[in-house]
């Protein structure tokens, strides 16, 4: 999967990607999510929060929401 979002968002290989499946407690929450977190060297960091478990996530499913804007037209 690293190398899905590393190909689907342009990054080079000084920038790090980190995927994380965690247990979520909260209310109403899958038991499993995946954090996608991207670690530039220069640059913000950011992160997407997918309500699945990683086994369950399709190279459509992350584009979708790697890709999609945020209101401010900017990656989330």
């Amino acid at each position: 999967m690293k190398e899905t979002v590393r190909t689907l968002l342009g990054l080079d290989d000084d920038t790090a990607v980190i995927i994380r499946e965690l247990a979520c407690t909260e209310p109403g929450c899958p038991p499993l999510e995946t954090v996608v977190a991207v670690l530039p060297m220069d640059g913000a960091a950011r992160r997407w929060t997918l309500h699945r478990p990683t086994d369950q996530i399709t190279e459509d499913g992350l584009r979708a929401v790697l890709l999609a804007p945020t209101p401010d037209g900017a990656s989330a």
